[in-house]
């Protein structure tokens, strides 16, 4: 009785690593030939070749735990069937498992991006923002820079919608220049209003990031037919203690009111 316990555990943790093993090649062959039909010729074939070599590496591992000779056979329901046959089958499965899951990631991805981006100019949106301020540290020391552009309102009435989209796609390539998966993030939350969020960031470090911003983004625009001059204001909160980013966003907002005040392509920091 004991023997057959201590049997069963073995064919068990077998089992249990062969399935492992598969799950493993599976992914590794996933990962081979993902995106293998952009690559070039000689990459292709070196892939393959990984593929091949660690399928038959699986297949031999998965052989050996098994314990069992190649010439075996396994009948089920009159089929033959050989261990390397089952073993290969199981990665097959395995493999399409994956590559179901990874498609329901992919889904989920886009899915997610739609959300949080904005279409126009590919940054992160206003609902993007909310998942920002959401997730970000109580004490974090933040620098927020709020930003729009002097004229549009104008420009986008006498010379169309289209144009102001122009404009926009411009000017939010050149801020994705400033952005930092974990220092700066940037978001486009509504017509010509940019939010610039800085991570660690100090009231000297954040004047200097609005001076970048605004030679970068305060200049002359070639948007189809019309070469235009646009300028930028910028106003600059700073975090104190505890986060509060409805105050910070309405600080901000005011300094750059004020900025617009002082003349074309300036910033201003929030004074009590």
């Amino acid at each position: 009785m004991c023997e057959l316990k201590v049997v069963e555990v073995q064919i068990y943790l077998q089992t249990l690593m062969s399935i492992i093993i598969a799950g493993v090649v599976g992914y590794l062959v996933l990962r081979f030939y993902r995106d293998v039909a952009s690559k070039e010729p000689k990459q292709r074939a070196v892939y393959t070749g990984l593929s091949i070599i660690t399928i038959v590496v699986g297949l031999w591992a998965m052989h050996q735990l098994g314990k069992k000779s190649l010439e075996e056979t396994i009948e089920v329901n009159g089929a033959i069937f050989t261990p390397l046959l089952i073993y290969a089958l199981t990665i097959a499965v395995l493999m399409f498992l994956l590559t179901r899951l990874n498609l329901v990631l992919a889904e989920r991805e886009q899915l997610k991006e739609l959300a949080y981006k904005d279409g126009l100019t590919g940054l992160l949106n206003k609902n993007g923002m909310d998942h920002f301020w959401d997730r970000c540290k109580v004490n974090e020391q933040l620098a927020v820079l709020f930003m729009d552009l002097n004229r549009f309102k104008s420009i986008n009435d006498s010379l169309g919608h289209h144009v102001g989209d122009l404009l926009l796609q411009e000017v939010g390539g050149r801020l994705s220049q400033f952005s930092s998966k974990r220092k700066r993030h940037i978001f486009r939350i509504g017509g010509d209003e940019f939010v610039i969020v800085a991570k660690g960031c100090n009231q000297k470090e954040a004047e200097q990031l609005a001076v970048q911003i605004l030679e970068k983004t305060t200049r002359h625009y070639q948007l189809g037919e019309h070469n235009l001059f646009v300028s930028a204001s910028i106003g600059i909160s700073i975090s104190h203690g505890k986060v509060d980013h409805f105050r910070l966003l309405h600080e901000a907002d005011t300094a750059m009111y004020t900025a617009k005040q002082l003349g074309t392509g300036r910033y201003s920091v929030y004074k009590n």
